[in-house]
């Protein structure tokens, strides 16, 4: 039966039970004139799987926005980034959120329909997920809301619309229960730790509402919730777990080294199986339920020993960062490099300088086409963990890493009229153990600086979690190992600058929801730890290289008035190619007027800069050419002094010696050095001299 219900001061309506009706949940979602389907279906595991299977996808319908794919197939294909972080924002709200003892798979799937260009469709995707969860026979710890809070002149807006979010200088996005955040992702020009709480909280306020909306829609549909059935009895495995784990055992996997704390790791888990292999085989259960299930204890029980013993399994104290090695320019023929090494979290990082012709041209569904100078590539290579695995293109981890480091640097680099090049970083993980991402910011500022580029500050990153003990006590952990991210109830990661925050993504395991004095601790202790980095980043480099590599080419830009654009060009493109093809150069010439000339230093580049300047009408008596005699007159010589402009080498402005038999002594084609004698901007008449 179809039903439809409304949030009046959000301009929210949703319908249920039209459309996709042999989905397990469906919600048709509007506002105002943007439609979002979201989706779930599950099915039972045919084996234990050791992790939820959930997948998570958001779609956009290119005729959403009444456009048609371009490219050669003309249908939408692969994920873009855009769809993959989307998608990775709803995966991170929801995937928290399901039983512990629930394995079946699970596919949400949202799909935009309608853009109004005035409602973003990203956080209604994820509230409409959220409904089609509450109202299917699948077992959800929400409802959840979602909002996006802007930075808008100063004052911080909720969810604005498209074209305000053009003036905001930070975008935070923020979901969570009606108990508490689980996940935030955001990226600023300076927030500092104070205001950002402050927002967090206000959003907060605004996710209660939208929860409260989903729970009286779920009572109203009262869908029954499937039964979770044990098959394995995990009672009994969690108390064979619990009385093998003795404290001597435990005390065994507090070592500083990862590669010998793993070997320990593995040791004791192959112990506890082989003591149990008998009623295993007997029961006929699992091996990867009880691996699961051992893991699950364990974790358990070492978070409350590290409140015992005061200190983390790698023997640090809580708020230690692991010690850090940084070394700059050690790629001779890249414009910039850096390595950065924080305890067994390796980075490799290269910069590359490149012209306009460089940039990202990215088609978006609510915006027009995008041209991105500033790229950060994340490449997460299978030996930095030692594993075999074939590589393949850059997958959702992947991108999401890269996309959070980029964002760190969105209000640090300088505007393209003052550093006009395309910038791309691409960053190879060497060697992983937690907090890779934060290592690329770390690795990214430094090469930025190896190579030339002005950043405005200098960024560095830390990755920070949280773990609670049997009483409900809190401990916030600075630099977090890879061990801590899967052991711990939160994954905070942190960048920015001495005077603020300029990126952040924080995911929260923990479902009762934190209080405002535990962000308070884990911010502050993110910014000590953050300033720590800064420090070590410091001692290797506390600015930019003067100058850049000999190896970059140079770009120069300048103004010319938009009215001589097309002057410039000439028809069909006939002058601009003229000009690139016989200096070797790459120009660009923007809507209002700013080129940009890309090219090696030297006569060819200079030549470049004249042409392009006399084209647009930026003469002065003075300027020198070598031109080549177009046509002769009885008057004089006309000379082509750039492609597609001629000036007059008039008879009176010859040489005696030259002025008798002219027509005789030029030939069409000559070239002949000549120098601006006069030019009239209203006419664009040009009267040369032989120089």
């Amino acid at each position: 039966m179809e039903k439809k219900f409304r949030l009046p001061e959000f301009g929210y309506e949703v319908t249920i039970g039209k459309f996709a009706n042999q989905a397990d949940g469906a919600a048709w979602f509007e506002q105002g004139g943007t439609v979002v389907l979201s989706t779930v279906v599950s099915a039972a595991s045919s084996e234990f799987p050791g992790f939820l299977p959930l997948t998570t996808d958001y779609k956009e319908h290119w005729a959403a926005a009444g456009k048609i794919p371009g490219g050669y197939f003309k249908r939408e294909s692969k994920p873009t980034d855009k769809e993959v972080l989307v998608s990775r924002l709803i995966d991170r709200a929801i995937r928290p959120l399901f039983p512990e003892n629930y394995f079946n798979q699970i596919q949400s799937l949202s799909t935009v329909y309608s853009v109004d260009k005035k409602h973003l469709p990203y956080t209604l995707s994820l509230i409409a997920t959220s409904i089609a969860l509450v109202t299917s026979k699948i077992p959800f710890l929400g409802p959840i809301g979602a909002v996006e809070m802007h930075r808008i002149d100063g004052k911080w807006v909720i969810d604005p619309s498209y074209q305000d979010t053009l003036r905001s200088d930070a975008k935070i996005t923020v979901a969570g229960t009606d108990e508490g955040i689980n996940m935030v992702e955001g990226r600023m020009d300076h927030v500092v730790e104070s205001e950002f709480i402050d927002v967090l909280f206000i959003a907060h306020e605004v996710i209660k509402k939208q929860v409260a909306w989903q729970r009286e829609i779920a009572k109203e549909v009262a869908r029954e919730k499937e039964e979770i059935v044990d098959a394995f009895d995990w009672s009994l495995w969690k108390n064979h777990v619990d009385k093998f784990l003795t404290q001597d055992k435990l005390d065994l996997l507090f070592i500083a080294d990862k590669a010998t704390r793993s070997k320990a790791f593995k040791s004791l888990k192959n112990q506890f199986l082989e003591s149990l292999k008998s009623e295993i085989e007997q029961l006929d259960i699992s091996l990867t339920f009880v691996e699961y299930i051992f893991d699950d204890v364990l974790k358990n029980k070492l978070t409350n020993q590290m409140f015992v013993k005061n200190h983390r399994l790698d023997n640090r104290s809580f708020d230690r960062v692991r010690d850090i090695s940084i070394e700059v320019g050690l790629l001779p023929f890249n414009h910039g490099s850096a390595v950065f090494k924080r305890g067994n979290t390796q980075a490799l990082v290269s910069v590359t300088l490149g012209g306009g012709q460089d940039e990202q041209k990215v088609e978006d569904v609510v915006q027009d086409t995008l041209e991105k100078t500033f790229m950060l590539h994340y490449n997460f290579l299978p030996y930095s963990v030692g594993e075999v695995k074939p590589l393949r293109g850059p997958g959702r981890r992947e991108i999401g890493h890269g996309h959070l480091a980029a964002s760190s640097f969105k209000y640090i680099l300088p505007n393209a009229e003052k550093f006009p090049y395309t910038i791309r970083i691409v960053t190879d993980i060497l060697s992983s153990d937690g907090s890779t991402s934060m290592a690329t910011v770390c690795g990214s500022t430094m090469a930025l600086m190896n190579a030339g580029v002005p950043i405005s500050s200098m960024v560095s990153g830390i990755a920070m979690g949280l773990i609670s003990n049997d009483n409900g006590e809190f401990k916030v952990l600075s630099d977090i190992a890879g061990i801590e991210d899967a052991f711990g109830l939160m994954d905070f990661k942190v960048a920015g600058t001495d005077q603020g925050i300029t990126a952040v993504q924080m995911d929260i395991k923990y479902k009762g929801g934190l209080s405002r004095d535990v962000f308070e601790q884990a911010l502050q202790q993110a910014r000590t730890g953050r300033l720590h980095i800064l420090g070590e980043m410091q001692k290797v480099m506390t600015s930019p290289n003067a100058n850049l590599s000999h190896l970059v080419p140079h770009i120069v830009s300048f103004k010319i008035p938009k009215e001589r654009i097309g002057s410039v060009i000439g028809p069909s493109g006939k002058f601009i190619k003229e000009v690139i093809e016989k200096t070797d150069t790459t120009i660009d010439i923007e809507e209002d007027g700013l080129v940009k000339i890309f090219g090696h230093p030297g006569e060819k580049l200079d030549q470049a800069i004249m042409w392009i300047k006399t084209l647009a009408g930026l003469i002065e008596p003075g300027m020198k050419y070598e031109g080549k005699v177009k046509k002769i007159t009885d008057f004089g010589a006309f000379i082509e002094i750039v492609p597609g402009q001629d000036g007059l080498l008039h008879i009176s402005n010859m040489p005696k010696d030259l002025k008798v038999d002219y027509k005789d002594k030029l030939k069409v084609d000559d070239i002949l050095k000549v120098e601006v004698v006069d030019y009239d901007n209203v006419t664009g008449r040009i009267r040369l001299k032989l120089s």
